[in-house]
């Protein structure tokens, strides 16, 4: 994955704003953290959306990214909340983490596992997390696949939200691979995710070595769907 281009560097400034309508997962992972104790793992943690308010919350954090241009960012929001202290920042991928020890949480938050392409990288990013808990912590993550009925009012519409931005997706191009198109104060960017059933999500965790303890549909309990579209949120232990 490092030889890829940065998907985030071009929107890295108005990420914030663009998904600033997203806030239910927050909560969630801040109570995922509770009883830990060691510092929380975030992987693609971003500009520290989850980071922060973790920090806040008195966790110790190591937030790990591949994007610098985020990280920037977060290191400048960490330091204007005064919980900079709290988080160790670090350039890193899901796949090569380049982080050591064994951590109580890991956390990998906003669907942020739909940026690997193939089986063989979901695996090697499962592994690596795996590799970070010790054998009574917990890794949580959510994932996203697009329902019919999204398919049928977003394919190739462009959605504009409250903060001015616009994005548009392709869901259903020949190559499997969906196109997010963003767009806010001039600053463009394609993101390109691969998204994938719940059963085979599952199928993975328990291949890379984990016990599923806990799965739902979405942040507020909803089980999920039984044709394994929508969101899925996951918790899971070392098996």
């Amino acid at each position: 994955m490092s030889a890829d281009p940065d998907q985030y560097a071009g929107i890295s400034e108005i990420y914030d704003a663009w998904c600033l309508e997203v806030q239910e997962d927050i909560g969630f992972y801040v109570g995922m953290a509770r009883g830990t104790e060691t510092p929380v793992v975030e992987l693609a943690a971003g500009t520290g959306r989850i980071a922060i308010p973790l920090a806040l919350a008195g966790y110790d954090v190591i937030a790990v990214d591949r994007s610098t241009a985020m990280l920037d960012l977060l290191r400048a929001k960490a330091a204007t909340a005064g919980a900079a202290e709290r988080i160790d920042i670090r350039i890193g991928e899901l796949v090569t983490p380049g982080v050591e020890g064994a951590y109580d949480r890991v956390l990998i938050p906003f669907r942020s596992l739909l940026h690997l392409r193939d089986d063989a990288e979901r695996l090697a990013a499962l592994r690596a997390a795996h590799a970070l808990l010790t054998p009574e912590g917990y890794l949580a993550f959510d994932v996203f696949s697009p329902t019919p009925a999204d398919i049928a009012a977003t394919q190739g519409v462009w959605y504009h939200r409250d903060s001015g931005a616009k994005e548009r997706a392709d869901w259903q191009r020949p190559d499997g691979i969906t196109h997010v198109e963003v767009e806010m104060r001039g600053r463009t960017t394609t993101l390109l995710l691969h998204p994938l059933p719940a059963k085979r999500w599952l199928e993975l965790v328990e291949e890379a070595g984990f016990e599923v303890i806990t799965t739902w549909g979405g942040f507020d309990g909803e089980p999920v769907r039984r044709d394994g579209t929508g969101d899925l949120v996951v918790v899971a232990q070392p098996a």
